[in-house]
């Protein structure tokens, strides 16, 4: 019997009637043939058969005239073809007999309401639902009077009616229709931005539909500040790998640095990217802290030449590259290449430094050489050879190397522009 008293257990009267019916059915009582239909309309109820069970519970309305059995018929009545009718005259009359407003009253003109949509008489269910529900205090009854409105486009009464419920029971189920009215129907979405909005400063710990819906405005609006803005709130409360990465694409596309640098240092898990974005804004004290922190974490020989990079970068930025700051420099490239460091970018950097301070030219020139098997028409690293070249007095080779980069079109930056001139009147010497 368990599986029974599950499903009657929606309807307290009910379980009730049926509990003394299988406990007292030896008792033969005067309510034996009440229990009794009792547990078949239950039966046929718990079996899906609500159009046999249906009769049964008006039988039993109908001779023991208790109005428990009318409502209960009447749920059943939504789910049976053709049976809105008498259900509905029915509860009419069941509704002119009971003028008194009571708890079950309300429920029967609920129950009257949808029995009319259901039978497809929305204009008779609407003027119920105005005359009966509209003025209610009751939320379910304001979003079936509501969902009325909307049925016959009226949004603007829909909005006034779901905006009452939202009030007594902050419900974001109903918020979101709201939203959803204002934007769609209404063509107001500013209204739905701000509704959300102050939900989100009230409840922060709302659901993530609430956040997404808000995005959603955002972006059609392409205010993307703000929702990079609720990407980073709903992160902070709802975490995942998903909303994470967006959060970073999107202020990648926005260029927003700062904003994606301070989320990066909030939470973890990026720090190959949080360093380069401490070398775009030139934070060279934090990227070289970091690049520190990374070798002793994965002893990578590519982190050695980074923090010889910054270190130089820092010294250049100042104006102080000082004897001791080369020093340092050419200690950490070394022992990054001694333990493995072979990109070509590395390579390039550390060869065309030794070339400009005449630190070893033809150090330098070797290591610009390996570059370039790497990457052979690089016009960077044959900007840096033929300026090896150049320092060595080897103008006419310098001069050829030079044209590949010219070619290349790689001629606008002012660095490479002074090589080019330096080299063509050394050449014609």
């Amino acid at each position: 019997m368990s599986g029974y008293f599950v499903k009657a257990g929606k309807h307290a009267v009910l379980l009730g009637c049926l509990f003394a019916a299988v406990q007292g059915l030896q008792a033969r009582s005067t309510s034996f043939d009440e229990d009794t239909a009792i547990v078949r309309g239950l039966l046929d109820e718990e079996g899906e058969n609500y159009a046999r069970a249906l009769p049964i519970f008006l039988r039993l309305y109908d001779r023991t005239g208790k109005t428990e059995y009318l409502i209960h018929a009447a749920r059943l009545g939504m789910g049976v073809e053709g049976a809105q009718k008498r259900l509905i005259s029915r509860l009419k009359t069941w509704l002119r007999r009971h003028p008194k407003a009571t708890p079950v009253r309300q429920e029967a003109v609920r129950l009257l309401v949808l029995l009319y949509a259901r039978n497809g008489a929305l204009d008779r269910a609407y003027r119920t639902a105005k005359r009966w529900l509209s003025k209610s205090t009751d939320p379910k009854d304001l979003i079936l009077a509501a969902t009325l409105d909307v049925d016959l486009k009226h949004y603007k009464e829909a909005v006034k009616l779901l905006e009452s419920a939202y009030g007594r029971t902050l419900d974001e189920k109903t918020l979101l229709q709201i939203a959803t009215l204002e934007d769609r129907y209404l063509h107001n979405p500013e209204a739905a931005i701000t509704l959300l909005e102050s939900h989100l400063r009230m409840h922060p710990q709302s659901d993530p539909l609430i956040y997404e819906r808000l995005i959603g405005l955002y972006a059609r609006q392409k205010r993307f500040d703000k929702v990079l803005d609720l990407y980073r709130q709903m992160y902070d409360r709802y975490p995942s790998e998903a909303l994470k990465q967006k959060i970073i694409k999107l202020a990648l596309y926005q260029r927003n640095f700062e904003a994606l640098t301070k989320f990066l240092q909030r939470h973890p898990g990026n720090e190959r990217l949080l360093y380069s974005l401490y070398k775009e804004q030139k934070r060279h004290d934090k990227a070289l802290a970091l690049a520190k922190r990374l070798y002793a974490q994965t002893h990578q020989p590519r982190w050695l030449a980074e923090e010889a990079i910054l270190l130089y970068e820092e010294a250049k930025a100042k104006k102080k590259v000082t004897p001791n700051v080369l020093q340092k420099f050419r200690a950490l490239f070394d022992r990054a290449l001694k333990e493995g460091a072979d990109d070509s970018l590395y390579l390039n950097y550390y060869g065309y430094t030794l070339i400009d301070h005449g630190l070893d030219i033809d150090r330098g020139i070797a290591l610009v050489r390996r570059a370039l098997k790497q990457q052979p028409n690089n016009p960077y690293y044959l900007d840096s050879l033929a300026w090896g070249l150049y320092k060595k007095g080897e103008c006419a080779q310098a001069k050829k190397v030079m044209e590949k980069v010219v070619a290349a079109g790689e001629i606008k930056e002012p660095e490479i522009a002074m090589h080019r001139k330096k080299i063509e009147r050394c050449a014609q010497k």
